[in-house]
């Protein structure tokens, strides 16, 4: 037989060993035998010492119903279980599901405030080495309420409490920037990083009073708690410092440059007790660490485009130059009062550099950052910030101006 034949009939058996010794699926899971867990909550359990993970477990028959329109059954299912550690708790869950969990297609991570406020590190640590677990989950902390107690709540959207949530982040993220978005990935990074504090997002309970008691319900006729998605948890190292309104998100939003869109009121000039609404198109940031003298400061220079988007009462800005100027300081007054907002905050109640402004001079200024960084909770509250704000307006919408109304003799 010639050596190239050989060399054929070679490869053909080794090729056909690998494909026979490759066919099967040795480690496959029938789908019939997950549960796909869709966000997980963590809380201080009852009993001292043990954490409590409550879980929304996909039901799978209900989803398709509801996608048909004729659900009966919550598309979910909540459950709760206790360890010593989050992994111990998770595992502990098998005892009451009859289908293995899995947190593929897990959306959040949501803490109670109390356990939020214990600190976090340990909790961390299962979800950065869980395999299961995607860095792009939301991380969220629930205010005045506990992880499980949150997670009741649903949205007459949506059939799925996840789905729901995820949307109304979205919508705020980006049609009104008062919300921070922060993702595992972005949370680990922000814990791990020097010259910075970890934020994120901020939910609260809206309760409408329930005719019964929600849990254990099979059938959903009422929606008793719904969730409110708006503002940021501040944390110092891995405790939560405390809390920002949506107005203070924002200002911390237009100096980490991630504002989107969003209204501005301001008083229509030569109009007492009268509104404008100023819709924002598009924002830039740059953040400038300075060393005079020894002492570090920092310049924020905030550019802002806006429209004009509604006014309370007649206007035509095209009649005045000074009209129009002055609708744009005032845009410029409202946004430095928000950054003010959350400086201030973060300064003098938490003394928390959410802003990252330490990690600034540590990328500017490296080797005078190694004698800053050891007394930075010291700098940081008395820390000079110098705000520069431009606005540009523009136009008025789909019209010059106002609507001007005639009077009627008898109004005269």
């Amino acid at each position: 037989m010639k050596p190239w034949c050989i060399l054929r009939a070679a490869a053909t058996v080794l090729l056909v060993l690998a494909v026979i010794s490759s066919a099967g699926c040795w480690s496959r899971r029938e789908i019939q035998e997950i549960g796909f867990a869709l966000l997980i909550g963590l809380d201080h359990a009852a009993e001292e010492g043990k954490v409590m993970i409550t879980v929304h477990i996909a039901k799978p028959f209900s989803l398709l119903a509801a996608g048909a329109g004729t659900a009966e059954e919550k598309a979910y299912w909540q459950v709760s279980s206790t360890g010593r550690t989050v992994f111990d708790a998770w595992r502990n869950l098998r005892q009451q599901s009859p289908r293995r969990p899995l947190l593929h297609h897990s959306r959040f991570i949501v803490f109670g405030e109390e356990f939020a406020r214990s600190g976090i590190r340990e909790a961390l640590d299962f979800f950065y080495r869980e395999g299961e677990v995607r860095e792009t989950n939301f991380v969220v902390v629930a205010k005045g309420a506990k992880a499980s107690e949150f997670v009741w709540g649903e949205y007459e959207l949506e059939p799925m409490p996840s789905r729901g949530a995820l949307g109304v982040i979205k919508q705020v993220a980006q049609e009104l920037s008062t919300i921070v978005m922060v993702t595992l990935n972005d949370f680990l990074q922000m814990m791990e990083a020097e010259g910075i504090e970890a934020v994120a997002s901020r939910a609260e309970q809206v309760w409408r009073p329930p005719s019964q008691d929600p849990r254990g319900q099979l059938k959903n006729e009422v929606i008793a708690v719904s969730g409110r998605e708006t503002g940021a948890a501040a944390f110092k190292g891995d405790k939560l410092a405390g809390w920002l309104d949506k107005v203070q998100a924002r200002g911390l939003q237009w100096v980490r440059g991630k504002v989107r869109s969003g209204i501005l009121l301001i008083e229509q000039p030569g109009k007492e007790n009268k509104l404008a609404s100023i819709e924002i198109l598009r924002a830039t940031s740059t953040v400038t660490p300075k060393i005079s003298e020894g002492r570090p400061s920092i310049q924020i220079k905030v550019d802002a485009v806006g429209v004009i988007g509604e006014v309370q009462e007649y206007l035509d800005p095209m009649a005045s130059e000074e009209i129009w100027a002055s609708m744009e300081r005032r845009m410029a007054e409202a946004i430095r009062h928000e950054i003010e907002a959350a400086l201030d905050i973060a300064k003098h109640e938490f003394n928390s550099d959410i802003f990252g402004f330490g990690a600034a001079f540590a990328r500017r200024y490296p080797k005078e950052w190694d004698g800053l960084k050891r007394k930075w909770d010291e700098e940081f509250p008395k820390l000079d910030v110098e705000i520069e704000v431009k606005t540009i307006i523009r136009r008025s919408g789909l019209t010059r101006r106002s609507m001007q109304l005639v009077r009627r003799k008898e109004e005269v």
